[in-house]
């Protein structure tokens, strides 16, 4: 067993990601990205849920933008083509599909 607070992971520099849970049928990471920033836009490379622990999101799939904050859920779906743009600093749970 680990145990680990998730404000210990990581500050805000830039986008980074790292690997917390793993098995033969999904994978979670945890993200933290730099207000300010943004991400391609690219297909989902998973059917994905996302859960935002801090800060705020613009998150934009398939032509739709929605604005994720503090405690929201977001679903998608593999081969979605999205993209996200940091509003704050902010930090989030992604679980998806292997």
């Amino acid at each position: 067993m680990i145990h680990k607070k998730l404000s210990e992971y990581f500050d805000y520099k830039s986008i980074q990601k790292e690997l917390i849970y793993s098995n033969s049928k999904f994978e979670t990471l945890i993200v933290s990205i730099e207000k300010g920033l943004d991400t391609p836009i690219q297909p989902a490379p998973a059917n994905a849920c996302l859960y935002l622990i801090e800060g705020k999101i613009k998150f934009t799939i398939e032509n739709a933008t929605i604005i994720v904050e503090k405690d929201d859920l977001l679903h998608f779906e593999k081969g979605k083509m999205h993209a996200l743009n940091a509003i704050e600093n902010s930090k989030f749970i992604i679980s998806r599909t292997i």
